[in-house]
């Protein structure tokens, strides 16, 4: 299990130029390190100490095989960002990726998915579908795809 939360975005963009957009949109601190990677974050919430955020990324999850047995949500979604909170409390984390997350689809330029680790699929958003939120233990994976196939991407080849 990923000790992130992760909000998956379709988009054409590279990680280096949604990251610039992201953080003019929703004034986050963006930041490089030494071998490229993309960061995003900002103080957590109401006033509570510490730093939320983490790396934006190709979405190297995903399996597009059009094998319909192996077909998962996050298959047609093209880039990661993995959020954390620096005090290490689950609940708070979960709070922050989901702030950010209705963020985002507040903004309305990219479909978006909000996993709890890689396991829990927890909401999506998409121009066509709308906002929706998913009950407990839904997964992203084909066992519930009746419950998220409106928010499926087709996958890029």
């Amino acid at each position: 299990m990923s000790s992130f939360e992760h909000v998956f975005i379709r988009t054409q963009l590279r990680a280096a130029d949604l990251a610039a957009e992201l953080s003019a949109l929703l004034s986050l601190e963006l930041t490089h390190d030494d071998e490229g990677g993309v960061y995003l974050s900002r103080s957590a919430s109401d006033g509570r100490p510490g730093i939320v955020g983490g790396k934006l990324y190709r979405n190297r999850y995903g399996y597009p095989l059009n094998d319909p047995e192996e077909e998962s949500l996050i298959d047609g979604y093209d880039l990661v960002w993995d959020i954390g909170y620096s005090r290490r409390e689950g609940n708070v984390q979960l709070d922050e990726a989901r702030r950010l997350f209705e963020e985002i689809t507040a903004k309305g330029y990219w479909p978006v998915v909000l996993l709890q680790g890689l396991d829990l699929l927890l909401a999506c958003w998409d121009v066509r579908s709308g906002y929706q939120e998913f009950p407990p233990g839904t997964s992203p994976d084909v066992d519930h795809r009746a419950l998220w196939a409106p928010y499926r991407q087709p996958p890029r080849i």
